[in-house]
């Protein structure tokens, strides 16, 4: 293997499966690699820490083994940590998570520990989008802060159920999870008004029901959210859908798993490099990477192929 690879493993990934899935994937990897080089995720954040420090100590491919969140956290601690020695470093991940919708993007969802095993040995570099956000924190009182995605990062509706999921077990698995949180998002459904502007001229203000801002193509335990969606084009596609009821979101929730709502009335679609979104109301959660981490004001830029990933 031309790499030397760290992983970052976060065994309470998907109610703790992970930790048993680990244990088979780290058979497999030391079948191939000899020698296996990992750390234990103990809280938020402490992948990007780990990351980060793994960056400094040498190693030049890390790999998150878990979910969307864990990725995340690693792509924040890969951006933190490189110094001259890592300019070169690469990313990859082993999605064992509730969601792991960016690995469907990928196409590396659902395989095995063998072939997982395989294709992070034989696997070639692509360069990846990357988003970056500026938002304001999860606490009403502090300031703006910022954070890469590679996935996706969405407001409303959509953000409301990830905090609900996250709140909650997640024994039922990810695409069960997500549909139990927006049941529960339904008793309290809200359409705020949002303000969204792309390339800055302002596209929507109204009502809403979400806008997601997409660099994968999955969101929410595998809705195709946005199908068009490329992680190579250097361009979000900004799914805005209209403020909806509860029978309505009800009725056409299906088309969302398979990618058929773009033609709906409530449904428009725009594309661009910078996305402001923003609100009167002060509450308005974002959710990013399966994660809940803020609120609005947020501001969208996306960098072209600026994440060498291994898949």
């Amino acid at each position: 293997m031309p790499f030397k690879p760290f992983f970052v493993v976060n065994p309470h990934s998907a109610s703790g499966r992970t930790a048993a899935f680990w244990s088979e994937l780290e058979a497999e990897l030391r079948a191939r690699l000899g020698r296996v080089d990992q750390a234990f995720t103990r809280g938020t954040m402490h992948a990007a820490q780990l990351t980060a420090e793994a960056l400094r100590a040498g190693f030049d491919l890390i790999v998150a083994v878990g979910g969307d969140g864990t990725l995340n956290e690693v792509l924040n601690g890969y951006s933190s940590g490189r110094g001259p020695l890592a300019s070169r470093a690469a990313l990859g991940y082993l999605p064992s998570g509730t969601g792991s919708d960016f690995a469907r993007t990928l196409g590396t969802y659902g395989l095995s520990a063998q072939v997982m095993a395989d294709r992070l040995q034989n696997g070639r570099i692509r360069l990846l989008d990357c988003g970056e956000v500026h938002f304001r924190g999860s606490d009403p009182e502090s300031g703006e802060t910022s954070r890469l995605f590679l996935n996706e990062s969405s407001i409303g509706f959509s953000a409301e159920t990830v905090n609900n999921v996250n709140r909650a077990s997640k024994r039922f698995g990810g695409k069960t999870s997500f549909l139990l949180g927006v049941l529960r998002t339904l008793g309290a459904l809200r359409n705020p008004v949002l303000q969204v502007t792309i390339d800055g001229k302002q596209v929507h203000e109204g009502p809403t029901l979400l806008v997601a801002v997409a660099n994968g193509k999955y969101f929410g335990g595998s809705m195709m959210i946005a199908p068009m969606a490329d992680p190579q084009d250097g361009r979000f596609d900004v799914v805005v859908i209209r403020a909806m009821s509860r029978l309505g979101i009800l009725r056409k929730i299906g088309k969302i798993y398979r990618g058929r709502h773009l033609n709906e009335p409530e449904v428009r679609v725009f594309s661009g490099c910078e996305v402001h979104i923003s609100s009167p109301d002060r509450d308005v959660l974002l959710e990013m990477d399966g994660e809940q981490p803020g609120r609005l004001a947020a501001e969208f830029r996306i960098s072209r192929q600026t994440v060498p990933f291994l898949c």
